[in-house]
């Protein structure tokens, strides 16, 4: 599937593990079930995304960026 930035998505799986990015972005780690905004696309060299979750009041808990490889995640 053809994701588009912007895109809200849901991890369904974690394919490996979410290395241990030290940020204030960063309140905790990434798991299934959480609900993400696609926020950038890179295309150069390699596909990835990277991917922010919110929690209800706007507040980041966490900003990573994926390969494709490393997480399933369904268009919501």
């Amino acid at each position: 599937m053809q994701f588009k930035q912007y895109d809200v998505v849901r991890i369904v799986e974690l394919l490996s593990p979410v290395k241990e990015v030290k940020s204030e972005f960063n309140v905790r780690a990434p798991e299934p079930g959480d609900i993400a905004t696609i926020v950038e696309i890179y295309t150069n060299h390699y596909l990835g995304y990277e991917l922010e979750c919110c929690d209800s009041a706007g507040n980041t808990q966490w900003l990573v960026t994926f390969n494709p490889s490393d997480i399933n995640i369904e268009l919501l």
